[in-house]
């Protein structure tokens, strides 16, 4: 427990920080989608005047931005990013901030083997992780009632909420694979944010694809699809492929991370 509170204390800085962007995001996002929906047939003629690999890089392929869903869609398309790089440096950061500090030597010296420290961090990171996603509930539940919204968005945020969460986990415990396999902190950092991105532009391929097939299971941005959260539904498959996901690559990193050198870090 200990070593928890010191990931807390750690990491809170970070975490306020991450949280403050996402408050940002989510209300001047919401804010915006009444001049969008009061706008909807000239707003969806004027996206529709863009070419298409342009709308699908903006998450707005596909989107009726004239309906409140449609809209929030398109805005959580830009939350999924920011969380899987939030998921990526949390990952990252339990496995080599020690490394990066210089204070590997102080804590891998106690009576505890590294897989117990390593856990202890790990559940820190995610409890973080995990609050950030349902803030994203909180958020978007505050912001509508502010501005006076009508209707019962509770459901559907809490569905893109823990669709959030859990693509979160497949890029917090890659990145957490990559820390652990690299000698050089910085190098596993960078192969988590490269992650990100090669998930995200293969996300852009998905959606101009007509029949993507199989590159569905290559991105998890495109996991849960909008039409699937705004019909009330979130994919049981594939929840438990990032379940999947998540626990075998945090048994990589398990793994590698006892073998790890940390003399020669």
């Amino acid at each position: 427990m200990n070593l928890i509170r010191k990931e807390f204390k750690t990491g809170v800085k970070t975490f306020l920080f991450w949280t403050l962007g996402l408050f940002v995001f989510i209300f001047a996002g919401i804010v915006k989608s009444m001049g969008a929906m009061a706008e909807g047939q000239f707003m969806t003629e004027l996206i529709g005047r863009f070419p298409r690999i342009v709308i699908a890089v903006m998450g707005m392929l596909n989107a009726d931005i004239s309906t409140f869903g449609g809209y929030y869609a398109v805005l959580m398309q830009y939350i999924f990013v920011l969380a899987a790089l939030y998921a990526a440096h949390l990952g990252n950061s339990a496995v080599s901030r020690e490394s990066i500090d210089r204070t590997y030597e102080f804590l891998f010296t106690k009576p505890r083997s590294r897989s117990f420290i390593l856990a202890h961090k790990l559940l820190a990171a995610m409890a973080f992780l995990t609050t950030f996603a349902g803030l994203n509930t909180v958020f978007s539940l505050l912001a509508v009632g502010q501005l006076g919204m009508q209707g019962d968005y509770a459901g559907l945020f809490a569905r893109f909420s823990l669709a959030v969460w859990l693509v979160g986990i497949v890029f917090f415990s890659l990145s957490a694979m990559f820390a652990a396999s690299f000698r050089a902190a910085e190098h596993g950092a960078r192969a988590g944010n490269l992650a990100v991105l090669c998930a995200y532009a293969l996300a852009v391929g998905y959606d101009l694809v007509e029949q993507p097939g199989l590159l569905r299971l290559a991105t998890p941005f495109r996991y849960f699809l909008n039409a699937e959260l705004l019909a009330g539904t979130i994919s049981p498959l594939y929840a438990g492929l990032c379940l999947l996901l998540c626990a075998g690559f945090l048994a990589v990193a398990f793994a590698r991370f006892e073998r790890r050198d940390l003399g020669a870090l």
